[in-house]
């Protein structure tokens, strides 16, 4: 019998356990939402180190605030809300310091310059959204039994896109039933994510 995965803690039970100054679940707090920080400043054109400046704000003004929020279910909007903040406050900072050679640039790197400021940034809505579906996926993929989970891995998320040739030596698999198990996967992965309230259609 497979050992029964313990379920992990509400963001609640990590926001009572941190206001008591317990540091394992301050950083369970800082993983669980460190990337759908960091995507707010990047969606505003923001450098990688500058999103790093961003997150580390926000996560400093987390701690100071910590004991403010009433209801941690909306603790994925506070965040959002002050990153989208930080962004806006780096980002004005940023032309603010521009030198006198910035100054100078020719029109067409000016308003290439512009339109890059302009693009439509997404609304909070739309960030937590994304960020949902990215923790759903994450969450039915771990529920997964391993061969499928790796399989799936090999097929759509590897950076090296290995070919069937390569999978089938990897997983010690026949290549002719690749196929047929990355469609039965699918579908355990496909009822996973239902189960957690997403499908296809959100």
């Amino acid at each position: 019998m497979r050992p029964q995965k313990t379920q992990d803690p509400t963001t609640e039970e990590l926001v009572r356990l941190a206001l008591r100054g317990n540091q394992a679940a301050w950083r369970a707090i800082v993983d669980r939402y460190a990337r759908l920080v960091h995507s707010v400043p990047v969606r505003y054109g923001l450098t990688r180190e500058e999103a790093d400046d961003v997150g580390q704000e926000v996560f400093l003004a987390l701690a100071r605030n910590l004991h403010t929020i009433q209801d941690p279910a909306r603790l994925p909007a506070w965040l959002v809300t002050t990153a989208r903040r930080s962004s806006w406050r780096l980002r004005s900072r940023r032309r603010l310091e521009a030198t006198d050679v910035e100054r100078d640039l020719s029109e067409r790197e000016t308003l290439a310059a512009d339109s890059a400021f302009s693009a439509p940034v997404p609304t909070m809505q739309q960030l937590l959204a994304g960020w949902a579906r990215q923790e759903a996926l994450a969450q039915a993929m771990a529920q997964l039994r391993t061969r499928c989970r790796e399989l799936i891995t090999l097929l759509f998320l590897a950076p090296d896109e290995p070919s069937y040739d390569e999978i089938s030596e990897r997983l010690d698999i026949a290549k002719g039933s690749i196929g047929p198990t990355r469609t039965r996967c699918l579908a355990q992965l496909r009822d996973i994510l239902q189960g957690l309230g997403f499908d296809r259609a959100s």
